[in-house]
């Protein structure tokens, strides 16, 4: 694949954990996975936060398009007494994710995480790689009635697993991105984060937060969590339209910090769903903890190498 964007370099693919290709589309928690990182120039980056405009940010919401099978959902009957999704004004560690597909503009949810490097946020792979690399990818925490409390976030660099740039493999829709500029403020220290949740069980009780195509706030669900198949979770919520994907579960959801346990992000099967009241998540097992560890060596700057000693001044005949 071609990385579509000015400003954008491709690390080569490295092992993270298992060479076997096999293990690339293991998302049921065996193996490990191999993983590949975009690299976005500072200038890039510049002009992602000056191409973002107000105005364009909210163009980029008006233009989401609802898939049609999507609008079509009342040919299938939903089960009855499930929850529906509720706008509130959002919470600091989840925000929008805005792009661009060439002339398109583009409209995700992701959440930051707790790490090391601190700079760190968790989406949908789909979001940022579809059939090619989205450009202008900035994040805004916190973002509701064209408000940024948080400021604007520019992305400098995107991991996803080579499974999912080679072949889309449902089992592994989730990235990490690197947001911030090299040294400078670590976005974790302002808006707090997720921790991430490995091998979980398939069925918890969780809150899922998103952005939902043209509102002007976020949503929420309390809802549970259930096996779908191997490698893939569910929920069921009215209310999760285009917008949502990248969309935290997060497990012990604290309502004033928006803090907890995230595992899972919409996304996965059909990319998330044909459905508004039927989500989906690639399963948060050892190819997701590849991923995240690799993208953590990536955010981190290298140690600095050890000093030389001086040579010792050589002894002068007396």
């Amino acid at each position: 694949m071609v990385a579509a964007g000015v400003g954008v370099a491709v690390l080569a693919v490295t092992a993270a954990g298992v060479a076997s290709a096999r293990a690339q589309g293991d998302g049921s928690g065996a193996g490990g996975v191999v993983a590949v990182t975009y690299q976005v120039s500072a200038a890039a980056q510049r002009a992602t936060l000056a191409f973002w405009t107000p105005a364009r940010m909210a163009a980029a919401q008006a233009a989401v398009v609802v898939p049609q099978a999507a609008q079509a959902r009342t040919r299938v009957t939903p089960p009855k007494g499930i929850p529906t999704a509720v706008p509130f004004s959002g919470v600091p560690t989840t925000g929008a994710l805005f792009g661009t597909t060439g002339a398109k503009k583009h409209f995700c949810t992701a959440a930051v995480v707790n790490s090391t490097a601190g700079d760190l946020i968790v989406t949908a792979a789909h979001c940022v790689d579809q059939n090619g690399l989205v450009s202008n990818v900035e994040y805004v925490p916190e973002f509701h009635k064209g408000q940024s409390p948080y400021g604007a976030w520019a992305v400098r660099a995107i991991t996803v697993a080579a499974g999912w740039q080679q072949s889309h493999n449902p089992d592994l829709d989730f990235a990490f991105l690197t947001v911030g500029p090299a040294g400078g403020p670590k976005i974790q220290a302002r808006t707090g984060g997720l921790n991430v949740g490995f091998t979980r069980w398939y069925r918890e009780t969780i809150e899922v937060v998103g952005y939902n195509d043209t509102a002007a706030e976020p949503i929420r669900c309390l809802t549970k969590s259930f096996k779908f198949r191997t490698g893939q979770m569910e929920f069921y919520c009215h209310g999760f339209w285009a917008g949502t994907s990248g969309s935290p579960w997060i497990i012990g959801y604290n309502a004033k910090t928006g803090s907890g346990t995230v595992f899972g992000v919409i996304g996965g099967y059909q990319e998330g769903g044909d459905y508004e009241w039927a989500s989906y998540s690639a399963y948060f097992g050892s190819a997701l903890r590849s991923l995240f560890n690799q993208a953590e060596r990536q955010a981190s700057p290298p140690p600095p190498p050890p000093a030389t000693p001086s040579p010792s001044p050589s002894a002068t005949a007396s």
